[in-house]
């Protein structure tokens, strides 16, 4: 399991999100943000080291 680091594009809060597969083939998630309390687009910055 690789644990990504993502960024949420409208209140730029940075968290981690375990995955199976491979997210650096996707420019932007869409995925609920517990900051924003709705779905908004994410930024993937990376693998977690």
């Amino acid at each position: 399991m690789t644990r990504w680091v993502l960024k949420c594009v409208e209140c730029n809060v940075e968290w981690r999100l375990e995955a199976s597969f491979d997210l650096s083939e996707f420019p932007k998630l869409y995925h609920y943000c517990r900051n924003c309390r709705k779905n908004t687009f994410h930024q993937i910055l990376g693998k977690e080291e």
